[in-house]
């Protein structure tokens, strides 16, 4: 069952402050924790920008939910997603929330294409950030960050290198693995200047195994 009209007029079911529709030369702007990143069209295609809310779909039992959602048309009711986290700073336990902020964001869009009649087809996760609490240079550890072997060592020490470890190594990786959705996630990393803004513009790209481009928004040449 689908409900009547074409996108855009389902569209207007959402509320006005929470959804833009973007044309192929527009730019989302997104805005949140004190860092803005303008995410250009680059003439790629039309977009819906949704502005995701943790009581967006109440009835789910985790509240984490990412702040930002971009659906990339591809024709025929059928979208990119793409959604965006926005964080000042990211650490070790910044980022394990973070993951599950992006991973029941993918879950609350799936609902919310569901009232607009679309089909999500392929999901990339970005996280915005201005400080890097994951990189080398501040790895706690100075010996490569190796996760230690065998049984964890009881001192406290060693816990918190290893979640470290885990955490950066899952930082750096780029996927991530959502149960809920069953599946691994490209996720990208777009770094903020330290007035907390971003410019990244949407390119077209090729991926191993599928005949068709895809799109992913990568920092803009300036």
């Amino acid at each position: 069952m689908r409900l009547p009209g074409t996108v855009e007029e389902r569209l207007g079911l959402i509320r006005v402050e929470r959804r833009r529709l973007l044309h192929a030369l527009d730019v989302a702007a997104l805005e949140d924790a004190g860092v803005h990143v303008e995410c250009s069209l680059a003439g790629a295609t039309s977009c819906i920008q949704l502005r995701l809310e943790p009581q967006d779909v109440q009835f789910l039992r985790e509240g984490a939910c990412a702040d930002f959602a971009l659906l990339l048309c591809r024709g025929d009711d059928v979208f990119e997603a793409h959604i965006v986290e926005l964080k000042r700073t990211v650490g070790d336990k910044d980022w394990v929330h973070v993951q599950k902020q992006l991973e029941w964001g993918v879950v609350r869009l799936l609902a919310i294409a569901g009232v607009l009649g679309i089909r999500i087809d392929g999901v990339t996760v970005y996280t915005a950030f201005c400080h890097d609490k994951l990189a080398r240079e501040r790895s706690p550890n100075l010996v490569n960050m190796k996760i230690p072997v065998g049984p964890p060592d009881a001192s406290a020490s060693d816990a918190s290198v290893r979640r470290w470890a885990e955490a950066r190594l899952a930082w750096e990786r780029g996927r991530i693995r959502m149960e809920v959705v069953g599946k691994e996630v490209e996720h990208r990393r777009l770094p903020a200047n330290e007035a907390g803004r971003a410019s990244v513009a949407c390119r077209t790209r090729s991926l191993p195994g599928e005949h068709e481009t895809r799109w992913v928004f990568e920092p803009a040449e300036h």
